[in-house]
């Protein structure tokens, strides 16, 4: 879950691909929607448009395409800020466990650790690091692990989520630099 989750706030960070592992066991992940926030239209970081495969099976690997907006250079300390929340079969906010879920994320060090898979689809003028720079980023094509929770865990994670990302920097929490919702369902694989 973190590396999905990541992948994609990073691809929504660095042209909106988040290194975020969703870790979820034999688990269909199906990402219905991808938005900026309502209110965010203007932020620093906007999401132009981004897409992934209906479905992802856990373990395995998913694949991200983004196209973000970055109106000033992120900060070095750039944070994410999940907000994940199960819809279905039971409502309950997803709370952070050993850095997986409703967590703080570290940007930079995400996109360090998936370098090979992100950095390749970067901008020529784009380091394969922070600080993310002001431009238009395409990312397409980036290949993105998704980890096995187990037979247990994976059960017990089936439903539909929405989730909310927010970023901002560590040194200033107070301004968001950019906000994008997603929605997508888990079913365990057969």
């Amino acid at each position: 879950m973190n590396t999905f989750l990541a992948a994609l706030l990073a691809t929504t960070a660095s042209a909106s691909i988040l290194p975020l592992k969703f870790n979820f066991g034999n688990s269909h992940p199906t990402l219905k929607a991808v938005q900026q926030c309502a209110g965010h239209e203007n932020d620093v970081l906007v999401v132009l448009e981004g897409t992934t495969p209906e479905e992802v099976c856990m373990p395995g690997e998913t694949e991200l395409n983004m196209h973000t907006r970055i109106t000033e250079d992120l900060p070095m300390d750039l944070l994410i800020k999940m907000d994940l929340h199960k819809l279905t079969p039971f409502p309950m906010t997803v709370p952070c466990l050993n850095g997986v879920g409703s967590c703080e994320y570290e940007i930079c060090p995400m996109i360090e650790d998936l370098a090979d898979s992100l950095c390749p689809s970067f901008p020529e003028n784009q380091p394969c690091g922070c600080p993310l720079l002001a431009g238009e980023m395409e990312l397409y094509g980036v290949k993105t692990p998704v980890q096995d929770m187990g037979p247990i865990l994976g059960a017990v994670m089936e439903g539909d989520y929405e989730a909310t990302a927010t970023l901002y920097a560590e040194s200033n929490k107070e301004r968001i630099l950019g906000c994008v919702e997603f929605t997508f369902a888990l079913k365990q694989c057969p």
